[in-house]
């Protein structure tokens, strides 16, 4: 729900279909602009569309302070069907892993040219943490003092991969994930059944877009389970045991998590149910994985010591993964720890 596809209309018919985030959205519309802003939050919570909807909101011809946020202007037309000329994607290109200095430099470009018929020109990086150190030095000067008539929104789930010099230059705005409850009826909304609702509300941990994915994709559920099968399974495994699951993690299909977003993927799931294993140790009553109450209690049981372990082989995972690690190697080494 949150990534949009450069030219594909935005999965939405109107405005009041955003989900949560109403204090956000009303700080958003009553303040003056300002040139560079920073959405903060979890993957899902919606931050890349509510970056759509401040562009319309800008250029609308009867702009919105408060609820009903709707409008059909020729304007919020054309940001939801992703086709209005001073709303910019910047964008990876298929098979990169980074926005590079070259993209920035284009961008930078592009923001000194005369918006073709918007008040103010709105550039969206959705996934802001992808920029490399020298994109975000080159970016700088722009989002310090962009050229007039520009505003730049940076999309952001890992905000610690911004350089400080970045951060200081936007004005935050953090989002946070939707209650359960609220989620749960925003899915029965959508015809989800209401066992599925409660399941899906609490995977996706508050964000809509997560717990969209996972009811209409059905191959994207099929796989978590899967996994949380294989996670479950690795403490006391044999070494070959060991190498044959990460082997089956490997070979998971993840719709939307392809190539290394893949490995990605698995780690942010080993993470949430490791974090629920230690919630359970405590006595936590409401966990994300509570479908999964007796594989948390059985590794629960495996005591402290060895939960410090896999949280430590986990946060070594990650760094291996913002190293660039083989993606084989890491997911081999991350698992013969874990059967530990």
């Amino acid at each position: 729900m949150e990534q949009v596809a450069l030219q594909q209309p935005l999965p939405l018919t109107g405005w009041d279909e955003l989900q949560g985030h109403e204090s956000e959205r009303v700080r958003l519309a009553t303040a003056e602009p300002f040139a560079s802003l920073l959405f903060s939050g979890p993957q899902g919570t919606g931050k890349s569309l509510l970056a759509a909807w401040y562009a319309a909101n800008l250029n609308c011809a009867s702009p919105r302070c408060k609820a009903p946020w709707s409008c059909s202007c020729a304007n919020c037309r054309a940001v939801l069907r992703n086709t209005h000329p001073d709303v910019v994607w910047l964008e990876r290109q298929a098979g990169k892993q980074s926005l590079g200095v070259g993209e920035a430099r284009d961008l930078i470009s592009q923001l000194y040219l005369r918006p073709y018929q918007a008040r103010q020109r709105v550039c969206i990086i959705p996934e802001a943490e992808r920029l490399t150190e020298e994109a975000q030095s080159a970016l700088l000067k722009t989002l310090e003092e962009p050229p007039s008539d520009n505003i730049l929104i940076l999309v952001t789930h890992q905000e610690s991969r911004l350089l400080p010099t970045v951060l200081s230059r936007c004005r935050l705005h953090r989002f946070l994930p939707l209650d359960d409850a609220a989620l749960q009826a925003w899915l029965r909304g959508l015809g989800c059944p209401p066992d599925a609702c409660e399941r899906h509300a609490a995977l996706a941990q508050g964000c809509p877009g997560r717990a969209r994915r996972l009811w209409e994709t059905p191959q994207l559920s099929q796989s978590q389970e899967a996994l949380l099968d294989i996670l479950s399974e690795l403490p006391g495994a044999t070494l070959g045991r060991a190498v044959a699951l990460a082997t089956r993690a490997e070979g998971l299909k993840a719709p939307g998590h392809e190539g290394r977003a893949q490995l990605e993927w698995v780690l942010e799931a080993a993470g949430a149910f490791l974090r629920d294993v230690m919630l359970q140790s405590h006595g936590a009553r409401r966990v994300v994985h509570r479908h999964r109450s007796a594989d948390l209690d059985r590794l629960v049981a495996c005591g402290p010591v060895r939960l410090k372990g896999w949280l430590n082989a986990l946060q070594e995972a990650r760094e291996f993964f913002t190293a660039n690690v083989n993606s084989r190697v890491l997911l081999q080494n991350f698992f013969l720890k874990l059967r530990k």
